[in-house]
């Protein structure tokens, strides 16, 4: 599947996430659709893990591990799931290959790309 970064306005597209507050949640506009992100951090296995919910409280994933690189909420995709694809990176050259800490929400953002659909 070719992905492409969505350029609605000549800036790139992500969700601003403030690892300093951490565990919180906030709400999101994808495309005609609005949806709660929760964003938790695991202290034993080290890493961040994001909840989803639609406008009505249904929960759409939980507990999903937020890795580098990799495609969040891939593993169920129905029509209640966001349309964009959402990847955890640091497209600025920074030789970043992991989330931290230091750099989650400041380097390493979920940016949005384009699904595209056949």
């Amino acid at each position: 599947m070719a992905l492409q970064l969505i350029d609605l306005t000549e800036d790139i597209e992500y969700l601003d996430i403030d690892a300093s507050r951490v565990p919180y949640s906030f709400s999101v506009k994808l495309t005609d659709r609005t949806y709660m992100f929760t964003i938790k951090y695991n202290d034993v296995g080290g890493f961040y893990t994001a909840d989803l919910q639609d406008v009505n409280g249904n929960v759409l994933a939980f507990g999903e591990v937020i890795r580098y690189g990799r495609q969040l909420f891939n593993v169920v995709e129905n029509e209640n799931f966001p349309i964009p694809v959402i990847i955890p990176l640091c497209i600025n050259g920074e030789g970043i290959s992991e989330i931290t800490r230091q750099n989650f929400g400041k380097e390493v953002r979920l940016y949005l790309y384009e699904r595209m659909v056949k």
